[in-house]
């Protein structure tokens, strides 16, 4: 038996490609092995950037990260509430964010840069939240490495690579500028400003003709049909905290107050002072000129002649040397004499010159005086306390609940929350077209109204983050469907849109006769002799300062007007004709503090679009290798 298997595996063509078949899979199980040991390496390691390596407990700590202020931001109260999809993709961003982490490094490495012990000792050492009554403390340290879930090693490495990191990039940044050409142009558009002649024609001067009949109403509801649909109600329970709502409900005793006055009753005790009256230029021969007519003229005329000379006035109160902007002026205003007028001090703003008008004694301000500054000071550091573990408290009592019920509410009392329950649609009107009592700010609300109108009915209500430190949670109690609403029905809300209708035609006749008027002349509406409607004159206005009391439609339109040029636009209340009256561009000379600011916010754009080039840059340089499939699997675990 044996010998025929012999010959028939070892003596015959087939037994010999049998053979060699077998011998190649096990080669290949082997080499699999082999290869799948080789390109991982380490079963703990996602990725491999050049000589470096991110491990699974360095993914584990920046995605919990991402996906927990993913969560907040979209009003879950856990990240285990993200769907799946998007759990992944937040995953491989953070895995992104640590492979160019990796790369800047190892590009600092290759530049030579290092950081020394020491320089990391005095960095650490100069933070302020290490530091109690002036000095390092070791115990509020290791308190932010225990608060943080961090090894001391892992926080010193990760401080030594953010140094490394901007070591090599700040000095690239730092080369970026913005071109004169494109700052004054950009100057020249944001600032130039307009001036208009205008009537304005409002809708309310107008009263409705007599009152139609169901006809013609009928008629009107018929062409008009989506005025009278009923848009989709919801009906809400809500709440809302903020610190400026915490801060309602924070009580700060006398008592209090007394003991921090006297807790800072050494800055309450002023030294000897004095009240000067001092002017700035730049031309000492100007500051001379100045200076020798001050003594038989007016401090009013004396701002004027400053004012000529492209100088500025003031009067400062309770001058001292701590307060003044250069130890030569603090030096010449402690000995000068009374209602003496100096000669002029050269200063880092230019050539001053001052008259004291009075000297004030050496003084203690009393507690009654600065009471209330310091209550308030109070209540904004208590409220500001309490906001963060307010949130937490909360968010426990929501954990645990379905609903806003009152046994919720009352658990909630003293934490600063406003509770408001009521129906409302999706443009956050009430049933009686008023708006609802939301957070006034506008981005809060547009983020909750979407919120509102996309959860299902009875869904369970968590503490959602939205903008300027403003959180919300909500449950949708009952939801109305929108509908059409019949003739019947709306008959009175039908009336009254036809009125509005109709004295709006009104308007807009008088407005369009005006304005065909100077279509035709070619002149502009100060020049027509209207006896109907009054002329008026706007504020100059600006595409960075608008007019508050013209409508944003005829501001816009103002914009693509040539001077003379006449226009007619609808307000939401009236009608504007308006023409063109004047156009002024400014010079950087002009206002040299914004139009630094401006080229500093160019420069710094500039610097941010270097910054992302240069780490597209080296990301592409640097040799990665990830193991999906490690991350995915790490994902599909539900880890995250």
């Amino acid at each position: 038996m044996l010998s025929r298997l012999r010959h028939l595996l070892i003596d015959s063509w087939f037994g010999r490609v049998l053979v060699g078949l077998i011998f190649l899979v096990f080669i290949s199980w082997g080499a699999e092995t082999i290869i799948d040991t080789w390109s991982h390496r380490d079963s703990n390691v996602v990725a491999w950037i050049g000589d470096k390596t991110i491990t699974l407990q360095q993914l584990d700590s920046a995605a919990n990260l991402q996906l927990q202020q993913y969560a907040a931001q979209q009003g879950f109260s856990d990240k285990y509430q993200i769907p799946s999809g998007m759990r992944a993709q937040l995953v491989n961003q953070a895995l992104q964010k640590l492979i160019i982490e990796n790369n800047l490094i190892i590009a600092a490495e290759k530049s030579g840069l290092t950081v020394s012990d020491d320089a990391l000792r005095n960095l650490i050492f100069s933070f302020p939240a290490f530091q109690k009554e002036g000095k390092f403390d070791r115990e509020l340290f290791n308190q932010y490495i225990r608060q943080t879930n961090q090894t001391e090693p892992q926080f010193l490495e990760m401080l030594r690579n953010q140094l490394m990191i901007s070591g090599l990039t700040v000095p690239i940044v730092s080369g970026a500028s913005a071109s004169d050409i494109m700052a004054k142009n950009i100057f020249a558009f944001s600032n130039e400003t307009r001036q208009l002649n205008y009537i304005q024609v409002p809708f309310n001067t107008y009263k409705p003709d007599a009152t139609p009949s169901d006809a013609v109403l009928k008629r009107y509801y018929d062409n008009h049909l989506s005025e009278f649909t009923v848009p989709e109600y919801r009906k809400i329970k809500l709440i809302f905290i903020s610190p400026e709502t915490v801060q309602k409900g924070v009580e700060v005793s006398d008592q209090q107050v007394s003991q921090y006055y006297n807790s800072r009753k050494k800055e309450f005790q002023k030294p000897e002072s004095r009240n000067i009256e001092i002017i700035t230029v730049k031309d000492q021969n100007a500051a001379k000129a100045i200076a020798s007519s001050w003594n038989k003229d007016s401090w009013e005329n004396i701002q004027k002649q400053t004012q000529q000379n492209n100088g500025f006035a003031t009067t400062l109160t309770e001058f001292t040397a701590q307060s003044s902007p250069s130890a030569e002026l603090a030096d010449a205003v402690q000995k000068a004499a009374v209602n003496t007028v100096s000669a002029p001090i050269k200063t880092p703003m230019g050539w001053s010159v001052f008259k004291v008008t009075g000297i004030v004694p050496p003084h203690e301000i009393a507690l009654d005086q600065v009471k209330d500054q310091l209550k308030s000071e109070l209540i904004q550091a208590q409220s500001k306390q309490d906001f963060p573990s307010n949130i937490k408290k909360i968010q426990d009592v929501l954990a645990g609940s379905q609903g806003l019920d009152e046994d919720q509410l009352s658990k909630l009392g003293g934490l600063g929350i406003i509770a408001v329950t009521g129906t409302l649609n999706e443009q956050g009107l009430t049933l009686q077209n008023n708006p609802a009592p939301l957070p006034s700010d506008e981005k809060v609300k547009k983020t909750m109204l979407m919120n509102i109108f996309s959860k299902a009915k009875n869904a369970p209500a968590s503490l959602i983050q939205g903008e300027n430190n403003i959180y919300y949670a909500f449950i949708v109690e009952d939801i109305l469907p929108a509908h059409q609403e019949s003739f019947e029905k709306a008959k009175d809300f039908v009336l009254q849109s036809w009125q509005q209708q109709n004295i709006k035609r009104q308007a807009n006749i008088a407005a369009t006769t005006v304005f065909k008027q100077a279509q035709d002349t070619h002149k502009p509406i100060q020049d027509l002799g209207s006896q109907q409607f009054s002329v008026k004159v706007s504020d100059s206005f600006s595409r960075l300062n608008p007019s508050k009391t013209l409508p944003a439609e005829l501001q816009r339109e103002a914009f693509s007007m040539q001077v003379g040029q006449t226009t007619m636009v609808e307000g939401s209340d009236s009608f504007y004709v308006a023409s063109l009256s004047n156009v002024k561009t400014p010079t950087p000379q002009e206002n040299p503090a914004a139009y630094k600011e401006l080229k500093d916010n160019l420069m710094q754009a500039n610097g941010d679009d270097i910054y992302s080039s240069y780490v597209i840059f080296v990301n592409k340089q640097g040799k990665v290798d990830v193991n999906q499939k490690a991350v995915d699997a790490i994902v599909k675990q539900g880890n995250y």
